[in-house]
């Protein structure tokens, strides 16, 4: 897989970074993403990314996906589920 690698949190004010795989060159600041971990998968939210060896050693696993907060929340105020 050609891409980069991300480094994700899996919550906002956590410390820990996380190495992932993507190919989505567009990802800002706390964006929230969809991300495998050991048992299952799981919320994380991006830092940045990053070009470190050692960053690059540890992605072993790939982002899932962005999630799309913003549609999200037009469908709860346009009444989706009403």
């Amino acid at each position: 897989m050609d891409g980069k690698i991300a480094l994700v949190k899996f919550s906002t004010n956590s410390v820990a970074e996380y190495s992932y795989k993507t190919d989505m060159e567009d990802l800002e600041k706390d964006d929230v993403l969809v991300v495998p971990t050991n048992q299952a998968y799981s919320i994380a939210y991006f830092s940045r990314y990053s070009p470190n060896a050692q960053h690059i050693k540890n992605a072993t696993k790939v982002i899932v996906q962005k999630v799309d907060i913003e549609a999200y929340e037009n469908m709860l105020f346009l009444g989706g589920f009403d």
